[in-house]
């Protein structure tokens, strides 16, 4: 055994990957961001007390965490809006979460209501109360939430196979796991040949490029997750409020 970095040179060789990494690093961003947005107004709106028919999109947006149409109507979707081979699709479908949301609105219903009420004799409105006053004090929750949709966001290879499969949006999961397929490739043709990739010191193995792929992919989290620990934790303690 010797060290080698022959399975990183494999990953890092693709003339397509920095294009991949900006890729994903916009729609981990960009998807963050909106799905803070929209499951934020979304939680808040369902907490007010004035809204008609309250308890009816409540149960209507929790039906839809049991049940689904299914990948190809889906797909049908996707495709009559347009959003095929299109960078939006990897954020607008996503741009709300009822779990995501339903944590956010849990924190809500914990704030006191005299915080609002202050707002409102300021002279503040609805969005104006959610700006200026819920979002500062509910930054632990967003924080954490913002966690969960940045490491979905920057995971996620399957929409990116099945909605935008093209030269030009492929985001780094999809080229990992391309480059994955290509070394089971390789060692499944030097298998039936007659010979061995482990053999071969020119030839990164199967299991490196995996191991490869995974620090490749697992690194930035790592390196961003400690600065959002704080609020992580924080997030945990959903409906906890110091009166």
């Amino acid at each position: 055994r010797q060290l080698s970095l022959k399975s990183y040179e494999s990953v890092f060789s693709s003339t397509i990957l920095g294009r991949a990494v900006l890729l994903s690093v916009s729609r981990t961003v960009l998807g963050t961001l909106l799905g803070l947005v929209c499951n934020g107004m979304l939680a808040y709106s369902l907490t007010r007390k004035a809204l008609l028919a309250k308890r009816f999109f409540n149960q209507f947006f929790i039906i839809t965490m049991y049940f689904g149409g299914g990948l190809i109507p889906a797909y049908i979707q996707v495709n009559r809006l347009g959003l095929t081979n299109n960078f939006l699709v990897f954020i607008i479908p996503w741009a709300i979460n009822v779990y995501y949301m339903i944590i956010i609105k849990s924190y809500f219903n914990g704030l006191p209501d005299s915080i609002e009420e202050a707002a409102k004799i300021d002279g503040c409105d609805d969005l104006a109360t959610f700006i200026r006053i819920i979002v500062p004090i509910s930054i632990p929750v967003f924080a954490a939430i913002g966690v969960y949709y940045a490491v979905n966001e920057w995971n996620s290879w399957w929409d990116n196979y099945i909605y935008a499969n093209t030269s030009q949006l492929i985001t780094l999961q999809l080229l990992l796991v391309r480059i994955i397929k290509d070394a089971d490739t390789v060692a499944t043709l030097a298998t039936k040949g007659g010979g061995s990739v482990i053999a071969d010191p020119s030839v990164a193995s199967p299991m490196a490029v995996r191991m490869a792929t995974t620090m490749v992919a697992t690194a930035p989290i790592l390196v961003a997750y400690p600065f959002f620990q704080k609020y992580f934790i924080c997030g945990i303690t959903i409906g906890a409020v110091k009166g």
